[in-house]
């Protein structure tokens, strides 16, 4: 979801966008004359036609918005040169910057979900942390995704902020069936939010405290309140989810 409204966003201010499928996949189906429509609902809503391609063989820069465990498989199969730089946008980046070396991390409290193939809702419009400058200078195109240019130590933080809102939010919301709004309504709720966060700080090495990850989170949840997030959706819909690269990258790195 949140990639198609990246791309779409991109395609629209007239940057040369891609949006990179399986070849053959139930998704590449809808490719006509290899072009995409993609329909964006809520924040800013608008259509557009986005080139479809099976690599990014050609790319500048890469924007990997896969879920967190497709991540590295995509990345294979894209085959981008090796001057492009590869921003990951997924949830549990911070996992995936141990697995695959050579790629940046970038952050976002955007939130967004799927009604049907790429149909896409825009719940909540937040702000992209990016720390490479070329992927900056592309994100910066277009207003709506309100791109900012942060230093290497502040995108740390801002991963683990980041990583902080998955680990509450996203069991909670598929734990209790609810939107983002709601998954703090509660004084239980709010102690869960409070030991989960005290768990990371924990194992941040220092770089970030509690009190600063359970800030984030409160805030993630008000900007995005009518967002599902993607643990609901996939529950929702029988699929796997990203627990083991949140939480569980959480507990893998308390063990080590």
């Amino acid at each position: 979801a949140l990639g198609s409204m990246v791309a779409a966003r991109l395609a629209n201010a007239g940057v040369a966008t891609k949006l990179v499928l399986r070849a053959g996949s139930p998704r590449w189906r809808a490719v006509d004359d290899g072009h995409l429509r993609v329909h964006v609902s809520g924040a800013a809503p608008m259509t557009s036609f986005v080139a479809a391609a099976s690599d990014a063989a050609d790319a500048d820069v890469v924007v990997l918005a896969t879920k967190v465990w497709q991540a590295r498989d995509a990345l294979l199969a894209a085959t981008p040169p090796p001057t492009a730089p590869v921003v990951v946008l997924s949830n549990g980046a911070l996992a995936l910057l141990d697995e695959i070396p050579g790629v940046a991390a970038a952050a976002t409290t955007h939130g967004c979900f799927e009604t049907a193939a790429f149909q896409t809702t825009h719940a909540g419009a937040g702000t992209i942390w990016v720390a490479d400058a070329k992927a900056h200078g592309v994100f910066s195109r277009v207003e709506a995704l309100n791109s900012t240019l942060v230093s290497s130590d502040e995108m740390t933080a801002r991963l683990w902020r980041k990583l902080a809102a998955n680990c509450v939010l996203n069991p909670l919301t598929a734990i209790k069936r609810c939107n983002n709004g709601a998954a703090l309504a509660t004084e239980a709720d709010r102690a869960t939010a409070r030991a989960v966060v005290e768990e990371l700080a924990a194992v941040a090495d220092g770089l970030v405290d509690a009190e600063d990850l359970y800030d984030a989170v409160v805030d993630c949840a008000a900007e995005n309140a009518e967002n599902f997030s993607s643990m609901y959706q996939d529950c929702r819909l029988g699929r796997p989810t990203e627990v083991d690269f949140l939480s569980g990258w959480v507990v893998a790195r308390a063990r080590a």
